[in-house]
Parts: structure tokens; sequence; C-alpha cells
């Protein structure tokens, strides 16, 4: 893999990173985080394709008209040795990986990795229990763990239910319950549109205190679940 690490610079192992992490990106992610300010995405777009032809990423576009960009073999190849070929995203995979990506970029917080929280927090690792869609929120009382939740366009209850059950999955685990009792651990739902926001913080009001819940817009999201649907 040596021969095809030549060439690379700092900005492209910048933008492998981020697509690793997140399984995907866009050229509006990649120029907010792996490029310097001011940039066109024109510009990000010829970065792109060089990655591209390299065969270290992927392209794939969408009826939508914008198109996303995910890790090949060769290009996971170049940290792991053991690297396999990524499994490619799904009408249902597609708007969770998307929803967090955005998620984190647009408030600053980075998703940990399987690998990174099982290493970081092996007590909270329980066989069962997702451990890749995790972030460190930094608050004015200091650091929350953040459980990030997509909304596929479920109905409002269904939200509560699926919140009720990431809860009681986590609570007798003894330090997930002193994050729960010392009102240190946020879950938070990704939806697609204010009024769906509006429905499920009704419906969900105070009722898992002192877990704190909590509900955020991602447009792009509505455009996905009616792609998916078709």
């Amino acid at each position: 893999m040596e021969r095809h690490k030549k060439y690379l610079t700092k900005r492209d192992h910048k933008i492998l990173e981020f697509i690793t992490r997140y399984r995907i990106g866009t050229n509006a992610l990649l120029r907010d985080c792996c490029f310097e300010a001011g940039i066109g995405l024109k510009n990000v777009d010829r970065v792109l394709l060089r990655l591209v032809r390299r065969k270290l990423v992927r392209r794939s576009a969408l009826d939508t008209g914008w198109s996303y960009y995910t890790m090949t073999r060769r290009g996971l190849g170049l940290k792991d040795n053991n690297a396999k070929t990524p499994p490619p995203l799904t009408e249902q995979t597609l708007p969770v990986v998307l929803a967090t990506a955005k998620y984190c970029v647009a408030n600053d917080v980075r998703r940990f990795t399987r690998d990174e929280f099982v290493q970081r927090y092996p007590a909270y690792v329980r066989p069962g229990i997702c451990c890749s869609n995790y972030a460190l929120r930094k608050t004015e009382t200091g650091h929350k763990l953040e459980l990030l939740v997509t909304d596929r366009g479920g109905a409002a209850h269904r939200i509560r239910t699926r919140v009720r059950r990431f809860i009681w999955q986590r609570k007798d685990i003894a330090p997930f319950a002193a994050l729960m009792r010392d009102g240190k651990f946020r879950i938070t739902v990704l939806t697609a549109t204010p009024e769906h926001r509006w429905k499920i913080l009704r419906r969900i009001g105070d009722s898992f205190e002192p877990v704190e819940v909590a509900a955020v817009v991602i447009p792009d999201l509505a455009d996905l679940l009616m792609l998916r649907k078709k």
C-alpha cells in the first residue's frame, strides 16, 4: 500500500479520515472540514476527482442531483492492511450516516468510531448495544456523552419508544447509570422537519429526566427519506 500513499497531501489524508469516520462525505461537508475558508465547491470537486481516479474513494450519484463519496478497500488499506471492501450504503443506512455527519460538522463534535469508543470506554460496552454513534458534547457544565439517533420518518410515539429502549438497555450498566444520574447523558434525535421535531419533543416532554432528550432538524433528511420510499 505504500505506493498508494505517494503524493497524498495532508489535506488528502484529512479527507480520507473524515470519510472513514462517517462512512460518507459530500463536497460541502468536506469543504467545511478539510479545506481552507473561501474555497469553492468546484475546487473541492477537482480534489475529490483525483482521489476517485486513484481509487481511494468512490463517487455515487443520486436522482436528487447531488453525489456523495465513500471509501474503497484500497483507501481503507492505507491504514489497515487487513481492510475489506466496505458494504455499500443502502436506502436505510444512507440517511443515518449523512444525518450524523451533518450534525457533527454543524455542531463541532466528532463521532466516535466503534474502535475508538470501545478503547476509550470499555466499561460502557455490552454485546448487542451499538458502540458507533456516540459523540462528546461540550456544555456549560462539562462534557456530555451524546447518543445520536436518526428518525426515519416514524410516528412521534415510536421515537419515544426507541428512546425508552435505548435508556433501558444502558441503565443497568454502572457507568451509564452514573452518567444518567448526573445528567451527563444526552440522546439527540435527528429529524427531517421542524414540524416533526415539535411532535417528538411534545411527545417526549421531560419524561426521561435526568437524561436529556433533544431533537435537531437535518433538512436534507426529508429528500433522502422520500427517495427511500420511491
